[in-house]
């Protein structure tokens, strides 16, 4: 999943207990670490073109990253730090924070096929919604566009120029998914790891720009 991970995040945004830019990087905790460990060598992946009609990459060993008992300690431990560097965010927004990167593992459980370990060397589970790149695209694009205008009715613009952040934060978004979905594939493991990082941060930007131009209506 891609665009999709940023769903839950946008809706733990809309609580007021965690800012959109903490949950954008959140949503993307563990494929941050999933990059730097596939660059490293110690993940596997490669990529076969038409693996899926919606993805060319085979994750046939990602256990530190995507099995779901790792997922429980990367939330555990990100809701830890999360906590300590945001004290004036209280507990609660550690909690919705932890609960955003466990997030991941269950979007990509819907989208993945059979990948997705619960731990080390056991069975792999994936619901493969990626044989079917027009629905698995139709339902990324849906869930992420509704929770979008779910922050956004929580969330108060400052001014009419400030209008145009979540306008250019959807169009980024859904522009991506669009060639990710039906473009090329990358030309190497490598080269798209790089583009990923890339493009998290620039999320977590975009999200960042959204936040400075509303006010939520709740805690934040």
């Amino acid at each position: 999943m891609f665009i999709g991970h940023y769903a839950p995040a946008t809706l733990g945004a809309a609580t007021g207990r965690i800012k959109l830019w903490q949950a954008f990087v959140g949503a993307q905790l563990v494929d941050y670490g999933w990059s730097g460990l596939t660059l490293a060598g110690i993940e596997k992946a490669r990529i076969i073109p038409d693996f899926t009609e919606a993805s060319a990459l085979d994750l046939y060993h990602m256990p530190y990253t995507h099995s779901l008992g790792m997922a429980i300690i990367w939330a555990v431990v990100s809701a830890m730090i999360f906590g300590l560097f945001f004290r004036n965010q209280a507990t609660a927004g550690a909690i919705v924070f932890g609960l955003v990167v466990l997030s991941h593992w269950f979007m990509d459980l819907i989208v993945h096929i059979p990948d997705l370990p619960l731990w080390f060397g056991t069975d792999k589970y994936g619901f493969g919604l990626w044989n079917n790149r027009a629905v698995s695209f139709s339902l990324e694009v849906g869930i992420f566009v509704v929770a979008i205008l779910y922050y956004l009715k929580n969330t108060i613009p400052n001014g009419k120029k400030n209008r145009i952040w979540p306008i250019i934060l959807i169009s980024f978004a859904v522009g991506l998914q669009v060639f990710s979905n039906y473009g090329p594939p990358p030309n190497s493991i490598s080269e798209m790891n790089i583009s990923a990082l890339f493009i998290y941060t620039v999320f977590a930007l975009l999200a960042y720009m959204v936040d400075k131009s509303r006010t939520h209506k709740g805690r934040i």
